[in-house]
Formats: C-alpha cells, structure tokens, sequence
C-alpha cells in the first residue's frame, strides 16, 4: 500500500489505504494522554490529602497555619480548640469531599485519637498510620467470614477502631490506648 502525503503532510490522499478516519487517530492518542494525566493527578491528589491530615500517634496535622494562598486544596482548617480539662487539644478539618476529622492530641503535641464523619470515608491509611496495618489485617478476616456491610470494631495490637456507615454517611473513630492521656476519659473525648 502506497502513502502519499498530503500538502499539510500528514494525511494520506488516497483514501482507500486508510484503516481509520483521520479523528480517531487523534482521538486515540487524546485519549491515551488523558488517561495518563488523569492517573497522574490522581495520584497527586492522593499523596497531597495524605499529608493534610495526622495519623495516630503523630503531630496534628499543620492546617491550622494554611491560607488560602498556601496551595493546600485537599482540605482546611475550621478550628484548633483546647478541651476544657487542658489535657488535651482537638483539631477539626474539613476535607473537600465534605467529611469532618476531629484529631485529638496530647499537650505534647501527638495524636491519641481520631474520629471521621461525612459522606466520604476519608483515608484510614493516612488517619491510622502505623496502626492501619491492624485495621487492613482484621478487615481482611471479616471478608473471610463474610461479615461484609457491618460495623467495623476493632480492639487489639494498640488500636481501638469503631467504623459504620453507608453512603454519604460515614462515621466512626481510632485510638490507640497506649497514647491516652492520663486523666483522659476515652468515653468523654470520642463524639
């Protein structure tokens, strides 16, 4: 089969040698790097959420001095408040999917616990951090026994995780015991 450029140099004239209309070539390679970006952003949108919220027994996560202007999307910080003992400090963030995460950490600054609500579940990766793999391995087994579609409690290796909800309505909180306050009622902290 014979191809003979046309005055723009890229389309063939003789139209009984094409497979395929013009468009879809440029569609097909369209489509290629449109699939390639939209993974690319996901993924970077992914690892930006991951580091906009604590995990179990880190530092609160550093929203509170975010503005507008920082460059920080995936969420932003509605309030920093002292609970009314002093022996703890509670950090809400509000995701963009419009889910609610409470962190609760000590006076030395470390999360001891977490709670989520909204209509997304956020990340328990990123919210259980060395924690999660107790959460994945016990989640794990529920499928084995098909406890499929109910509440998640967890109680073992350090962790505490009481998880439930359907969607656009999840809700559910994480503490490790070790980390607790002393002084700190767990019951009177979670909501």
């Amino acid at each position: 089969m014979q191809w003979t450029a046309s005055a723009r140099g890229d389309w063939p004239l003789h139209a009984q040698s094409w497979t395929f209309l013009p468009w879809q070539l440029n569609l097909t390679h369209s489509l290629k790097t449109t699939i390639f970006l939209s993974r690319f952003l996901c993924l970077a949108l992914l690892l930006q959420a991951g580091q906009a919220i604590a995990a179990l027994g880190q530092a609160p996560s550093k929203l509170a001095a975010a503005t507008p202007s920082s460059g920080i999307p995936s969420a932003k910080m509605q309030a920093a408040a002292i609970s009314p003992s002093g022996l703890y400090t509670i950090h809400e963030t509000v995701l963009d999917s419009g889910t609610t995460v409470l962190e609760f950490a000590t006076p030395s600054g470390q999360v001891f616990a977490v709670a989520w609500r909204g209509p997304v579940l956020p990340n328990l990766n990123t919210l259980l951090g060395g924690y999660f793999q107790t959460f994945h391995l016990e989640t794990g087994l529920a499928r084995q026994t098909s406890r499929l579609g109910t509440p998640v409690v967890i109680e073992r290796d350090g962790l505490v995780l009481n998880s439930m909800g359907r969607m656009r309505n999840f809700l559910g909180h994480a503490y490790a015991p070790a980390l607790v306050p002393s002084g700190v009622s767990i019951k009177d902290v979670l909501p």
